[in-house]
């Protein structure tokens, strides 16, 4: 049995699961909108075993050769207390909240210790840390500031001219209509710097590097799959390739990466105790390479069908 936790939306989770089924495999997937009932948990001196609910499936751990964490998060059916005053109700449900986070906590435990992929404590990377462990292996990166006062922010800007800003950790927003807005990399100019207040959220600016072109890396346990995508002949797509042309797409091609690079990638991975993620580059008109920042749960797909890498069936091999 292989469990995935997952999204409902992630259709590369179902490939993943179709070459699984192509290998006789019983595949349990848990998306964010379900819940784990009926635990049952036992340690002692002789064995230590989990049970659970998925569904209208139960899952003994012991059964379990290999755990996914794709994306999403784990969570269970909850039975809270309602027969009491309010400040005792939301006194007791607290500790029952707790109470159910130690019991996740120990079967992420539980499921981290058997063939796995992915973290489920690692969903996010974060972007500051990224670019310290980056720097620690060799990787060059840009030159990034973060600040609320707009007076450093200028200074900043004085001394590097060509700047771009980005969320400090990613975000997608669902608007009014229903609709999911993701944000991008901008510019940021003199001008726009000097219509903001004197004090702000902490906001973070980089120089904006000179791409040639782009490459975004998978990582898969060692293996660096890579991609060049031309975003600069379009003027869309020239600083956040990911405002998509659907019209006249950018083109995409496999990528060789230097070997020096490579193992500085992987330096990094294993630093940052990731065993696959997304990984974002940009090649320079010099080709220099400058690391931009990782996705612990970044899609493959955008990597994998240009490319031919076929790494849906890569990764069900690793789980079986």
């Amino acid at each position: 049995m292989v469990i995935i936790v997952s999204r409902t939306e992630d259709a590369s989770t179902n490939e993943v699961m179709d070459w699984l089924s192509y290998y006789g495999e019983q595949v349990v997937r848990i998306n964010e909108n379900a819940s784990i009932s009926n635990l049952t948990v036992e340690i002692n001196n002789i064995n230590h075993t989990i049970r659970f609910k998925v569904g209208d499936i139960t899952v003994d751990l012991t059964s379990v050769k290999s755990f996914w964490f794709r994306r999403g998060g784990i969570h269970f059916q909850k039975i809270l207390t309602k027969n009491c005053t309010s400040e005792l109700t939301q006194s007791i449900n607290t500790h029952l909240e707790n109470e159910y986070e130690t019991l996740k906590e120990y079967l992420v435990f539980c499921l981290n210790q058997i063939n796995k992929l992915g973290d489920y404590h690692q969903g996010n990377a974060n972007k500051l840390i990224s670019l310290r462990v980056a720097e620690s292996v060799g990787l060059c990166i840009p030159s990034t500031y973060v600040s609320s006062d707009k007076s450093e922010i200028l200074n900043f800007h004085s001394k590097n001219h060509n700047v771009i800003t980005k969320f400090i950790q990613d975000v997608i927003f669902l608007n009014p209509q229903g609709m999911l807005l993701r944000s991008t990399t901008e510019r940021v100019s003199k001008a726009d710097i000097t219509k903001m207040d004197n004090i702000f959220s902490p906001s973070l600016i980089q120089t904006e590097i000179k791409k040639k072109y782009e490459i975004r890396v998978f990582y898969l346990q060692g293996e660096c799959y890579a991609m060049a995508i031309f975003s600069q002949q379009d003027k869309q797509t020239r600083v956040d390739y990911r405002n998509y042309n659907h019209q006249c797409p950018n083109r995409m091609v496999p990528y060789i990466l230097p070997r020096a690079i490579e193992l500085k990638i992987n330096r990094f991975m294993k630093k940052m105790n990731l065993d696959t993620g997304s990984i974002d580059m940009i090649v320079t008109p010099e080709l220099e390479y400058v690391f931009l920042e990782v996705n612990p749960v970044g899609q493959y797909d955008m990597v994998s069908v240009p490319c031919n890498y076929h790494l849906h069936s890569k990764i069900a091999k690793i789980l079986i």
